[in-house]
């Protein structure tokens, strides 16, 4: 329902901004409106029921991405020669043009693109086909050109590749010219798991050869997608398969501690952290984070104890770690103990991580629970400009203005708090209580 509200919202905005004389195609309407989805499948099987007259420039271009991404390199060469013919300088369309002759054995192509290269800034175009002495490379060669210039462009963190349908759009190029291209299989998956198309990144995942360097991280990759997909069991069952076929990898008993954390099965990753803290030669930089981590763990069954010891022993490794200061200050703080040195320890945590306002809200805690109401009520404000529907941060604004007098926006930030909390900020029982004890009469 979300995902189809959205799209009517993007298909009301086009209807304002396109171009009349596409207003008309309904069809264009929802292949433009898939692209800002990343929905590439919906995109072309919409683009191929609109006509070529119906494109401006940057529509072509738009087609010629979801043509090449999906797949359909005779379809992206037709709309590729459509965009040369009025645009000789666009080196994407040239690209998608030469890559076709290339598979199809044309030879004019490559004399067309020799012609206009010697008017045009076409250096891109001309490193992947060409070597230094101006012979054509071969398939492999091209491929792996392309791909430089992805990992180039990225890195270099300036230009259009950044976009995510141009760095897709590169690598199934690259891909066209090598099916057995584990790089760009691999490179395609991460993109497609940053956009949360966890079904598409396992596709592309498994395609990657047993006997490259980045299998195991691909399959590891796909047990861990598994947790975004609801699908723990799965996820779970990942990670132990890869675990006894991998038994010296130790990011694997990791991942799988943290499977169990962030499902809340506390109890059993603190087996695997301890595992791993007790039978790992793990280095100091995994240590204070493992003991970080347990020490979660041991905070939510309640244990007190132990998640300060983990928590205090991951300081003595990282004595300036903002989240680990942060959850010993905080854990600090509803205990009523050591409030001076929890303020301090949050400043330097705030100093350190000023944008997180999980930090902030707690160094706003410490100044109420030290009396500074003034600025507790400035700073926790503050938190609440940067994530307004934060509920234990609207229930700690809350308390801080009933301390200063201020009851009736104290019931109103208890309201909000009531109504936006979830049952994982086991904050509710306690709102409601207060709201029922302050608004008597």
């Amino acid at each position: 329902m979300h995902k189809l509200n959205f799209l009517i919202q993007i298909i009301a905005i086009l209807l304002l901004f396109t171009n009349a004389y596409s207003l008309s195609s309904s069809s264009y309407l929802i292949s433009n409106s898939a692209m800002l989805l990343f929905d590439y499948e919906e995109a072309k099987i919409h683009y191929d029921n609109s006509n070529l007259n119906d494109f401006n420039n940057n529509d072509l271009e738009k087609k010629l991405l979801a043509f090449i991404i999906t797949n359909s390199i005779d379809k992206g060469a037709k709309v590729a020669k459509e965009i040369l013919k009025k645009d000789k300088t666009n080196q994407e369309a040239w690209l998608v043009y030469l890559v076709d002759a290339k598979l199809n054995n044309f030879k004019s192509p490559f004399s067309e693109f020799q012609r206009e290269k010697q008017n045009e800034n076409l250096n891109i175009v001309d490193f992947i086909f060409f070597n230094g002495s101006q012979q054509k490379k071969n398939n492999n060669n091209i491929a792996k050109s392309i791909f430089d210039i992805v990992q180039t462009s990225t890195s270099q963190d300036k230009n259009k590749l950044q976009n995510y349908d141009y760095i897709l759009f590169y690598l199934s190029l690259s891909l066209n010219l090598n099916e057995f291209f584990n790089e760009a299989y691999f490179y395609s998956a991460q993109i497609y798991q940053r956009l949360k198309k966890y079904n598409k990144a396992e596709q592309l995942y498994n395609k990657v050869n047993k006997d490259h360097l980045l299998y195991l991280e691909s399959q590891k990759n796909i047990a861990i997608n598994k947790r975004y997909q609801k699908k723990i069991k799965d996820a779970e069952n990942g990670l132990i398969t890869l675990i006894k076929t991998y038994p010296e990898n130790k990011s694997l008993l990791i991942s799988l501690a943290d499977l169990y954390r962030t499902s809340k099965q506390y109890k059993k990753a603190i087996i695997y952290y301890s595992k791993i803290l007790n039978n790992l030669n793990i280095d100091k930089n995994n240590e204070w984070k493992m003991l970080y981590m347990r020490g979660i763990c041991y905070e939510r069954i309640n244990n007190w104890q132990l998640a300060e010891e983990d928590f205090l022993r991951s300081l003595d490794i990282n004595s300036e770690s903002p989240q680990v200061l942060n959850y010993l200050a905080y854990g600090w703080l509803e205990r009523n103990i050591f409030l001076d040195k929890s303020l301090k320890m949050l400043k330097t945590a705030h100093e350190k991580h000023p944008e997180s306002h999980y930090i902030l809200d707690s160094l706003a805690w410490a100044h109420f629970k030290k009396n500074n109401l003034k600025l507790a009520s400035k700073l926790m404000e503050e938190v609440l400009s940067q994530a307004p529907g934060e509920a234990i941060s609207l229930d700690h604004l809350g308390d801080i203005y009933l301390a200063m007098g201020r009851k009736r926006e104290a019931l109103y930030m208890w309201r909000q708090a009531k109504d936006l909390a979830e049952h994982k900020d086991n904050i509710i029982d306690s709102v409601v209580a207060k709201l029922e004890k302050h608004n008597a009469g």
